[in-house]
């Protein structure tokens, strides 16, 4: 998921698909830009039971209970591990000139209990200047580098992520941990769920999902995905049983 609104055609297809399935919405943003950019879209009689929200890269997991959105885990990064990464990451642009001459549209460090994102361009960039930034995440592979020896002694996941990002959590919390809680709590097996994502390929963050088993289709952009899920919903519309 993107830091932007959802299309109208996403929105649609999303509420549509709450209809006859559950979904997961799984993203390195946190839940605060999910509520922002996410919930209001959705139609009111949108059937909440059956969406699942995962942010700051699966951290965290919320479910909609008794009219409100209940948090059902969280994977704190411990105190001094936080407090390293933060200032790991503040070094480590300085030493690896990073963000010399870049632009920038918003913050550049969102440090949560859970997560700390590096955002090459800032949390607000637009999405084509994202997209040209750091194409080959050669950039970003020197500062990983950096983090990866400076962070060393302590338990972190520390990866590329999409176009400008470098996401550090608690080891072992990833896009694949949510895959595999999504699948216990709804008691299927990864194999027969299927996962979109925009980085799929080699080195992408989203390529950790694949060994779980999980069917995957990968996208370019919004509206690839809005088409992936009019493929589904038609899917689910031949194979109803007939009256």
């Amino acid at each position: 998921m993107a830091f932007t609104p959802l299309p109208e055609r996403s929105v649609r297809g999303l509420a549509a698909l709450l209809k006859i399935m559950p979904v997961a919405i799984m993203s390195g943003a946190s839940i605060e830009r999910m509520e922002k950019y996410v919930l209001p879209r959705l139609p009111k009689d949108a059937k909440l039971g059956d969406l699942y929200l995962l942010p700051d890269t699966c951290a965290r997991c919320y479910v909609w209970q008794d009219g409100k959105w209940v948090r059902a885990y969280n994977h704190t990064l411990t105190k001094e591990a936080y407090e390293a990464a933060v200032s790991a990451l503040e070094e480590g642009m300085e030493k690896t000139g990073i963000v010399k001459d870049a632009p920038q549209w918003g913050e550049r460090m969102l440090a949560r209990e859970n997560q700390v994102t590096f955002a090459g361009l800032g949390i607000n960039a637009p999405a084509d200047k994202k997209a040209a930034w750091d194409p080959d995440r050669s950039k970003r592979a020197k500062l990983k580098a950096f983090l990866d020896e400076k962070l060393a002694i302590f338990a972190l996941d520390i990866r590329i992520s999409s176009r400008t990002a470098i996401d550090i959590t608690k080891l072992g919390v990833d896009k694949a941990s949510g895959v595999r809680w999504v699948a216990e709590h709804l008691g299927f097996k990864p194999q027969e769920m299927l996962f979109i994502g925009d980085a799929l390929g080699p080195g992408g963050n989203d390529a950790i999902v694949i060994p779980t088993g999980i069917e995957t289709r990968e996208v370019k952009n919004p509206e690839e995905t809005a088409e992936i899920i009019d493929e589904v919903l038609s899917a689910c519309r031949t194979t109803e049983p007939s009256e």
